[in-house]
């Protein structure tokens, strides 16, 4: 059989494409946010309506996230927080201090169902959360304070004034709503833009269809 010699560079060329543009795929959405470096905590809804089998959607989802960071002490460091009728930290800022540990920690996040108090979960995030005792890093070292919001229904307590105090005290909110969550208690939650910081996706299977976009506005200096 004859291999012409544009066929044998294409055919030696295409394994090197597919490494440099498929397998180097989350190396590149690091290397973009390589100068972006927060104090991020996650905020998660795990009231009754989410149910175990979408929550177990909802912790692949934040490990992928975390994809898009450098996790180091000096870098981006994560934490969460879950909330039904009372917020919990499931680990702090300062706990976790390398990528691995952090998406295996983030795989194992509890679920206990309950109520759904968003605004007691956000007085939570802004009172504690990014504190230096949560190993939040001094306001003088100046980095980003950034919160990722994710839930599916309405808020049994009011949201709009621990948020309002969130978004004074210099953190900035991505409201995530999933199926029934209101866009105008979103609104109320999220920094401005609200554009750029308010998502809602019919259920917790279309939660990664976002992950793309809002991995690009993470990765923005603002």
């Amino acid at each position: 059989m004859r291999i012409t010699m544009g066929c044998r560079i294409f055919c030696l060329s295409l394994p090197i494409l597919v490494l440099v543009f498929g397998g180097g795929h989350s190396q590149a959405q690091r290397a973009g946010c390589k100068n972006v470096h927060y104090d991020l905590v996650f905020i998660l809804d795990t009231s009754s309506s989410v149910g175990k089998e979408d929550f177990e959607k909802v912790r692949q989802w934040v490990s992928n996230l975390v994809d898009t960071f450098e996790i180091e002490p000096d870098k981006t460091r994560v934490g969460v927080v879950r909330y039904s009728g009372k917020p919990y930290t499931e680990f702090d800022l300062g706990r976790y201090q390398t990528q691995d540990d952090v998406k295996e920690a983030a795989r194992n996040i509890k679920y206990y169902g309950g109520n759904t108090n968003t605004g007691d979960a956000l007085r939570y995030i802004t009172t504690y959360s990014f504190s230096e005792e949560a190993g939040g890093r001094p306001r003088e070292r100046a980095i980003k304070k950034v919160a990722i919001l994710l839930t599916d229904g309405r808020s049994q307590d009011l949201v709009l004034e621990p948020a309002t105090a969130a978004h004074k005290a210099g953190i900035r909110i991505f409201a995530v709503g999933v199926g029934e969550a209101l866009k105008e208690e979103l609104e109320e939650i999220a920094s401005e833009p609200k554009s750029a910081h308010v998502f809602h996706v019919s259920d917790y299977n279309a939660i990664d269809k976002i992950r793309g976009i809002l991995r690009r506005r993470l990765c923005e200096s603002r």
